[in-house]
């Protein structure tokens, strides 16, 4: 008697422009069953006023919608995408001068591939570049470099992503200068900018250390077990996330042509830093940066202008399917804007905390905060719906509006690591390779931890009547 082996089909998880399609379609049939509704704007055109949610005529997405809401996701995230474009371009011409071999030769000869030197090292400056506001945007332009590193020292892809992004995205969560978080929703608060900055600043070192050493943590365990490696590790002999070309050996010495590339780095982000501080810069201008990091390279690199075509062009196209994925991300809320359901999610998640005491009304707050990240994935759009409701909300239920601020900047930089809409961080894991649902395994527990620690500090700050 013959026995037949049934052989067990395991669930993979699909690919991310799949999950954010599914989403799409969830949320056009939402579309259908949830009542249309908006806020009236102030004169800025931004700012929400509380008390004027009033439902519309309802306007479901039909068949078109959901095919042209792609191109319209594209459209609204064109200047994003463009930007990582310019980025692969621009970094594939510093790469082709042999300047980043060279220098992650250098960086790991002189910390003899210590990454728990070197990932603090890179975690701190990010944290204080996203301080600034101007964190996020550097950790996509870096990302191709990191990914370097982490194959230099046999991590894994996840390392790579997580220390360019989750340092910078803690680094917002309590900056008392961070002009997209905490000065915009001081703002709109009515509280003077830096308010709060002694106790904010202590939240950041501790918010910023926790992430840092959950970095650090996870890239020892795989260091000593690679098989522990979520999403596996590098070897020497693979290419990942479409880089061309692999890390070999070079000089122990960094030449002179290095040397200027890499002065040129430096100040192309060190200007872009200080724009962003000053002039409220954005991507346009890191666009500009990059390429001139890009002309830069290839004539100090000894280009010849054929060469520096190609090598931009190369280094764009592997960048594709993390731009694309932009466009995908703002497909969703494309849907949710033009049907005006928007605001009726909105106004439905505020509504309960009206019923909650102060301390947990704060809580309530930074939930709602942490969710609104589903649907407004940038900071200062969200400071200008939601800070508005929060504001007089805090007021009614006795929540002080120094610890109302903190639960918004607390939801919006905690959340956004976590949820598939915010295109930047799906960006990032497209240039790695790394996929969604293996993302999510790494920081779902870093996010638990943070979530813990920012209803801790609400829960204290609101008890000793911080404001």
């Amino acid at each position: 008697m013959e026995t037949t082996k049934k052989q067990k089909k395991h669930f993979e998880v699909p690919g991310t422009y799949v999950i954010l399609t599914a989403l799409i379609v969830l949320m056009i049939l939402l579309t259908y069953i949830l009542p249309a509704g908006t806020y009236d704007f102030a004169e800025d055109g931004k700012t929400v006023i509380p008390g004027t949610y009033h439902h519309v005529e309802s306007n479901p997405a039909g068949i078109m919608d959901f095919f042209n809401c792609f191109f319209k996701g594209m459209s609204k995230g064109s200047g994003t995408i463009f930007l990582i474009f310019m980025i692969g371009g621009a970094f594939k011409m510093l790469e082709d001068t042999g300047t980043i071999k060279a220098a992650i030769a250098w960086l790991i000869k002189k910390t003899k591939g210590n990454y728990k030197i070197i990932l603090p090292a890179i975690g701190i400056m990010m944290a204080a570049l996203g301080s600034v506001g101007a964190g996020n945007n550097i950790a996509l332009a870096f990302a191709p470099i990191m990914i370097m590193v982490c194959k230099k020292l046999k991590l894994d892809p996840i390392v790579a992503v997580a220390a360019m992004y989750i340092p910078s995205s803690t680094g917002t969560v309590s900056s008392p200068i961070e002009p997209f978080n905490t000065l915009i929703g001081q703002e709109i608060a009515g509280l003077p900018q830096m308010s709060g900055a002694g106790v904010r600043l202590i939240t950041w070192i501790i918010f910023v250390a926790v992430a840092i050493g959950y970095i650090v943590r996870y890239a020892n365990r795989i260091s000593k077990d690679p098989s522990k490696s979520i999403v596996g590790c590098y070897s020497d002999d693979e290419e990942v996330g479409n880089q061309d070309a692999a890390l070999a050996e070079v000089a122990d010495k960094l030449t002179v042509r290095h040397v200027l590339c890499l002065i040129v780095l430096l100040a192309v982000f060190v200007v872009y830093a200080y724009g962003t501080i000053k002039y409220t810069w954005g991507i346009s201008q890191l666009g500009a940066c990059m390429m001139i990091l890009a002309f830069a390279s290839g004539i100090i690199g000894g280009m010849t202008p054929d060469q520096m075509e190609k090598s931009f062009a190369a280094g764009a196209k592997t960048m594709t399917y993390s731009a694309l994925l932009v466009g995908f991300a703002n497909a969703l809320s494309v849907i949710m804007t033009d049907a005006n359901i928007m605001h009726t999610v909105i106004n439905a998640i505020s509504i309960p905390l009206g019923a909650l005491p102060a301390a947990l009304s704060a809580v309530g707050m930074f939930i709602v905060n942490l969710l609104m990240n589903i649907f407004i994935s940038s900071s200062s759009g969200q400071a200008y719906v939601i800070m508005p409701l929060m504001a007089p909300l805090a007021d009614v239920v006795g929540v002080t509006r120094q610890v109302a601020v903190s639960a918004y900047c607390f939801g919006e930089a905690i959340g956004n690591p976590l949820f598939p809409t915010a295109a930047l961080i799906m960006g990032i894991c497209g240039i790695a390779g790394v996929k969604y649902d293996k993302w999510l395994k790494f920081v779902v527990p870093l996010t638990g931890i943070l979530c813990g620690l920012a209803i801790v500090f609400l829960v204290v700050t609101q008890t000793l009547g911080w404001c």
